[in-house]
């Protein structure tokens, strides 16, 4: 099973590369991982975390738990789906229903467990807490309880009114930020008390790395070499010290509520060590139907939380770890719960979203989020894997598809040899666009890190929202991807009803359209799945994308199925889209580049600028002015190269389907038959539409400059274009089609690193004669001659015989 990396694995070698020009994708995506203050270690804590929830390892004298993220939903306190504030009607509710205090000192996530460990030092057992949120040093207090001989046995309350048992307890610690308490079973009543001892137990907490370190001296409670068996939690600190009690109904600032308006909920928020969290769509008993199990990884938590009766208190049954102080002393390394295939893990992230949990996006905050990676067993280990995306719906979470769509993740999974992943974009709702899209490329990041990958098979696919995310990031970054699946996918954010702009929650969304960047698809096939009775992505608005994809001539298939928005879902049945997946191959250099773009889709903040692709970089629009909600600005680049040798695809429309079940009852596209070959020749024409900048790789574009080379420009107003590309000293420019550009700076500047050209309005053609070549008029560096020499009027030249970098005048 490929779950772990070879010593050599480097994680540039998992990420896109190129010989020249700019790399795929945003700067981001290659950045070194940022180092979160909550993953960070403080003597006398060493071990690396690791970063996959639900596990648990012995590392060199430390004992390390990893929890699940925004798993903190309490008890099951509400029949039906969850009731928590971010699942209510949603595609992955909660099993859990407790609410958090509405004041910001909780926001919404205090009691969210990250990872515990354990320490022996040579005078005292050191546990550390590390949380998700804390704003305040007090808010959270963790309950740690130990079953010394590991005897189990009658249950035992946890103190400080937590109102939950678990068997057997000999000793149980209390810890806040500022102070913590040690309790010991009586031997009479057989109920934790005050330990009486004076040592105590020492308490800090460092708000910086959300990390609380709680000291308990040997002199209090020494293992020796034993065994214990542990038990702990997470809930928030009453005013005595203790839990606080979670009211009947709803939230106030101060107090949590069980959303139960005839009954409270237990104190305890989220507990530790739960290595067999189901997952499933189909009931199981004893958990709730129809809800879906394990969306947060939480829903055993929340069943053993509920009270089995009316003010009787759960118990936290089999949640629990042995921990040997013998293997710790003796520094052991050993994973005791290893990661399985299917991973929830943790990455450290770059954005600075406030700490916690918001109603609004992005919705899930802190420098830690969560993902979900499949990654099956391989027949070939040694062989890197190709990576397929699956990005969840419009209220879904990472979860989904191991949930609700196993039999995907089977089939674009193990099926293909592809390490299938679903990010949670920081929100049930943000569309994959700003902070969602940067945690997209922040969690392609970290796979990169974690996995061996062949950065030339990877797919986008995606369901509802995650369609309309395969249709956008698609086209912002074609040249990341080499095939590309939605289902019942919204082509714009929002509703679209031809010829009336798409709509999204009272706006009009243009700017979000895919459709108005099409051109970008050239090499980025897509398979498009709709249902004709949707009602939440009305059938026009991905039926007008497929007419222009066939306009276009880019290959692109829409699949109408009977039924409605979720029916596709259900079936989970995706054959034919793993035959179209298949092991297909990033384009990274095509003969030709059509890239639009829209500058109202800029984030330059959060470090997204779609002003690349392929050999093309650097694009700015002329004009930027326009309605984003209906008439956004754009712009666009086509350039061809002729040293391909070839010409434009041949196509033919396609009307039925292939592959394999589901079978759609109509089928419309257009597929390409092949490409017709051309002599090859040194030359490059570019069309630029309200481009005022734009810079060309000759290199990738496989142009020469040691032979005579020529450039056509097609625009339609002022700007500059760069031609990227080695040239010797001498090299002069002339232009042999077309007008003079206006003003007196030179047309074409060269120097050592290539050609920089004056753009304005209307068509120019120059042909860059290098010395020695005996290139004449209107040589087109093949040894043919050029026709639009014939009739041009030669001026604009430019001398590498005066200093590099110096511009001449034109001729």
């Amino acid at each position: 099973m490929a779950l772990s990396l070879g010593a050599g694995h480097s994680a540039a070698a998992s990420l896109p590369s190129v010989g020249s020009g700019e790399r795929p994708g945003p700067p981001l995506l290659y950045k070194r991982p940022p180092e979160a203050p909550q993953l960070a270690n403080r003597a006398p804590f060493r071990a690396k975390p690791l970063l996959v929830s639900g596990t648990d390892a012995y590392r060199g004298g430390e004992y390390l738990y990893q929890d699940y993220l925004f798993d903190d939903r309490g008890a099951d306190t509400v029949e039906g789906s969850g009731g928590q504030r971010d699942s209510t009607g949603s595609a992955s509710p909660t099993s859990g229903n407790v609410f958090y205090p509405t004041a910001d000192r909780f926001g919404a996530n205090a009691a969210d467990l990250v990872e515990l460990r354990v320490k022996p030092t040579r005078g005292a057992i050191l546990y550390r807490v590390t949380l998700n949120t804390v704003k305040v040093d007090d808010a959270a207090i963790v309950g740690i309880g130990i079953d010394t001989d590991r005897s189990g046995g009658v249950p035992v309350a946890w103190p400080g009114g937590a109102g939950v048992t678990s068997p057997g307890l000999d000793r149980f610690v209390t810890a806040w930020g500022t102070g913590g308490s040690v309790f010991r079973r009586d031997p009479l009543s057989g109920k934790l008390v005050a330990d009486p001892s004076p040592a105590g137990v020492d308490v800090s907490i460092s708000r910086a790395r959300n990390q609380m370190t709680i000291r308990v001296p040997r002199s209090v409670m020494d293992p020796g070499r034993a065994t214990w068996r542990y038990v702990a939690g997470v809930g928030l600190r009453s005013a005595t010290n203790g839990f606080e009690q979670v009211r009947s109904g709803g939230p106030t600032p101060t107090e949590p509520g069980s959303g139960d308006p005839s009954e409270g909920a237990p104190g305890v928020f989220n507990l530790a060590f739960r290595f067999g969290e189901p997952q499933g769509s189909r009931p199981r008993p004893g958990y709730e139907p129809n809800v879906g199990l394990g969306n947060w990884f939480e829903s055993k938590q929340a069943r053993l939380l509920k009270r089995p009766a009316p003010l009787v208190a759960p118990s936290t049954g089999g949640f629990g770890a042995d921990v040997s102080f013998a293997r710790l002393a003796d520094r052991v390394r050993r994973d005791i719960h290893p990661p399985k295939a299917t991973q929830a893990r943790i990455l450290p992230s770059s954005q600075r979203v406030p700490e916690g949990f918001r109603d609004r996006f992005p919705a899930y905050g802190g420098r830690l989020q969560p993902y979900l990676v499949h990654a099956p067993p391989s027949a070939r280990p040694s062989r890197p894997r190709g990576l397929t995306f699956s990005l969840h719906s419009l209220g879904g979470t990472y979860t989904q598809y191991s949930v609700s769509n196993p039999t995907q993740l089977r089939q674009f999974g193990d099926e293909r040899d592809n390490l299938v992943v679903t990010p949670l974009g920081r929100g049930a709702d943000g569309w994959y666009m700003d902070e969602g899209e940067v945690d997209f490329f922040e969690v392609w990041r970290d796979v990169a890190a974690r996995f061996r990958l062949d950065p030339n098979r990877v797919a986008l696919t995606g369901y509802s929202m995650g369609g309309y995310g395969t249709s956008r990031l698609g086209v912002l970054y074609p040249d990341l991807f080499g095939r590309a699946f939605t289902a019942v996918g919204p082509p714009a954010r929002g509703e679209w009803l031809p010829p009336a702009p798409p709509r999204d929650i009272g706006r009009f969304t243009q700017d979000t359209n895919s459709h108005r960047l099409l051109e970008n698809a050239r090499w980025l096939p897509y398979l498009n799945w709709v249902a004709a009775g949707d009602d939440l992505v009305l059938h026009p608005g991905p039926r007008k994308q497929q007419r222009r994809f066939d306009r276009l001539g880019l290959r692109s298939q829409l699949w109408t199925f009977p039924g409605e928005h979720s029916t596709l879902a259900v079936l989970d049945e995706w054959e034919a889209a793993k035959r179209f997946l298949g092991s297909a191959r990033v384009k990274r250099a095509p003969n030709r580049v059509n890239h639009a773009l829209m500058p109202d889709t800029f984030r330059a903040s959060l470090g997204l600028v779609h002003d690349h692709a392929y050999w093309v970089s650097d694009l700015r629009a002329r004009n930027r002015s326009g309605n984003p909600g209906t008439n956004p600005a754009r712009a666009e680049i086509d350039a061809r190269s002729l040293a391909f040798g070839q010409g434009d695809p041949r196509t033919a429309p396609v009307t039925s389907a292939n592959g394999g079940p589901p079978a759609p009852s109509t089928v419309e596209g257009t597929r390409w038959t092949g490409i017709e070959r051309r002599e090859a020749r040194n030359a490059l024409e570019v069309r630029l539409e309200n481009l005022n900048r734009a810079t060309i790789d000759g290199r990738r574009a496989r142009l020469s400059g040691r032979r005579t080379l020529r450039v056509r420009i097609a625009a339609d107003g002022p700007g500059a274009m760069r031609l990227s590309l080695p040239l010797p000293a001498g090299s002069r420019a002339r232009r042999v089609v077309g007008g003079s550009v206006p003003g007196d700076a030179p047309e074409v500047a060269i120097d050592s690193n290539g050609a920089r050209f004056r753009v304005a309005g209307g068509v120019r053609t120059y042909v860059i004669e290098v010395a020695g070549t005996g290139g004449g008029s209107g040589s087109s560096g093949d040894g043919n001659p050029g026709r639009e020499g014939q009739s041009g009027n030669p001026r604009a030249a430019t001398s590498r015989g005066r200093p590099a970098g110096r511009e001449a005048s034109s001729a």
